[in-house]
């Protein structure tokens, strides 16, 4: 019978080996699947408690905005109402992950304090949770644009759910990177969750949710350097029947390579720190 692994380690060995314990520490919690998907089941079930219809009242906000968005921005830019709805469902649905990913994704040790000082389990459980919670919650918000997609594109939805699928799952693995990395950085730094707060609401105007990067003509650099832009459009383009585009797939696979580099750096090196700084 193999020994039991250890989770508590002196700070000697830490220091000495911070990248080797750091991948067994991310190989541990990944094994340990089934708590930190319980815990994110629990928390989309704490969050909704006595609540009738629970999550599906983010399902019912985003569908109101979404028609009440694609109405007047169809009115403004003359747009074919089904294109610019399918359009519009799909990137706000994506958005609405990517927002949570890195807003909560800051907060994410700091909020499991105490979790983190009485369960003696590796600290990535609680990067996992949440990036499981978010996909649940986003299945749930998928209802909009999977309703609009039947009723407008349902052929092409088809023939181009298994890029998107592929798609998806680039963005969950680097939203557990990105986690472990802003998780790390802002149990340290308090004031980062503030920052991004501040400059996500920017970033919501120059990502081409509700217009289209092609728009912006000379400018469409704006696009191009925006990270969040690449990652809804590999996975919108193939539902709307469209080609993604040679440098957006170039993009994605070189920017999931230095998150995981990036945040595995991060959490191994200041992994042991984080149960003092919260």
């Amino acid at each position: 019978m193999s020994p039991p692994s250890r989770i508590l380690l002196d700070a000697g060995e830490a220091k000495r080996a911070p990248y080797r314990l750091g991948w067994d520490d991310l190989l541990q919690g990944a094994k340990l699947r089934e708590l930190w998907g319980a815990m994110a089941w629990f928390d989309v079930r704490q969050r909704y408690t006595r609540s009738v219809i629970g999550p599906f009242w983010a399902t019912l906000s985003l569908a109101l905005y979404t028609v009440a968005m694609a109405v007047i921005f169809g009115a403004l830019f003359k747009a074919h109402l089904p294109q610019l709805l399918t359009y519009l469902a799909i990137g706000m649905a994506l958005w609405s992950y990517c927002l949570t990913i890195i807003l909560d994704g800051t907060n994410v040790f700091v909020a499991s304090t105490a979790a983190i000082k009485q369960m003696p389990a590796p600290l990535c459980i609680h990067a996992y949770r949440l990036v499981w919670r978010t996909l649940i919650l986003l299945a749930h918000n998928a209802i909009v644009p999977a309703v609009v997609l039947l009723w407008a594109h349902p052929w092409s939805a088809l023939a181009g759910l298994p890029i998107s699928l592929f798609g998806l799952c680039l963005l969950a693995i680097n939203g557990v990177a990105v986690v472990l990395m802003l998780g790390t950085l802002g149990a340290r730094f308090r004031d980062l969750q503030q920052l991004l707060m501040n400059t996500t609401s920017l970033l919501f105007f120059v990502t081409p949710i509700f217009w289209r990067a092609d728009q912006l003509g000379d400018r469409i650099w704006i696009a191009w350097v925006n990270p969040i832009y690449h990652f809804i459009e590999i996975i919108r383009a193939p539902l709307l029947g469209e080609q993604v585009a040679s440098l957006t797939w170039i993009f994605v696979l070189v920017a999931t390579v230095l998150n995981l580099l990036l945040g595995f750096a991060v959490y191994s090196r200041f992994r042991v720190r984080i149960p003092y700084w919260i």
